[in-house]
């Protein structure tokens, strides 16, 4: 209490924690970081997980980076074929919530060869829905959140201009 003898409780000058040594930081260029990543877009539009959010325009406001050896080996993907919106609306819960952040392959919209979840427009509207390959040449389009009902179409109505297969969505980020 008078501020004489041994500082420490071990009976040492020294503290029995050191400080860490001084950190050393590599920086990595940012050619070998384009190198190993990937910008991928993300639009300010966002797919309903409801009844359809219209769509007036897209631009791009942000980007996420993802891996390029990621994209290539587990989505089997191009960097090019890959976008990014949010998610409206409670349909998809719980699989999907509003404000989550989706990847889609924008190749997976020409023909659907997997059931999954795909970014559909509808009109002026996107929707995000899980579609299932039924026989007899049909699709059912159906939400995760059982308050909303399935519907079904044949394939070649898929292929109009009110409707039209966007992507499949291949991996989404939320907030915790």
């Amino acid at each position: 209490m008078t501020g004489q003898g041994l500082m420490y409780a071990d009976g040492t000058a020294e503290p029995a924690i050191k400080a860490p040594a001084k950190a050393t930081t590599k920086t990595a260029s940012a050619d070998s970081l384009s190198d190993r990543y990937a910008l991928i877009p993300l639009y300010n539009v966002s797919a309903a997980a409801g009844h359809g959010a219209v769509v007036e325009h897209e631009e791009v406001v942000d980007s996420l980076a993802f891996k390029r050896e990621w994209i290539s080996q587990t989505l089997d993907a191009t960097p090019a074929d890959l976008y990014l919106i949010n998610v409206q609306g409670e349909s998809m819960t719980p699989t999907l919530h509003p404000g989550d952040v989706i990847l889609v392959d924008r190749r997976n919209g020409e023909n659907i060869t997997t059931d999954g979840i795909y970014v559909i427009r509808m009109g002026d509207s996107l929707l995000v829905k899980r579609i299932q390959r039924l026989p007899g040449q049909k699709l059912r389009i159906s939400s995760d959140n059982p308050a909303y009902q399935p519907f079904e179409l044949k394939i070649d109505e898929a292929a109009s201009d009110e409707l039209a297969i966007i992507g499949r969505v291949v991996w989404s980020g939320r907030r915790m």
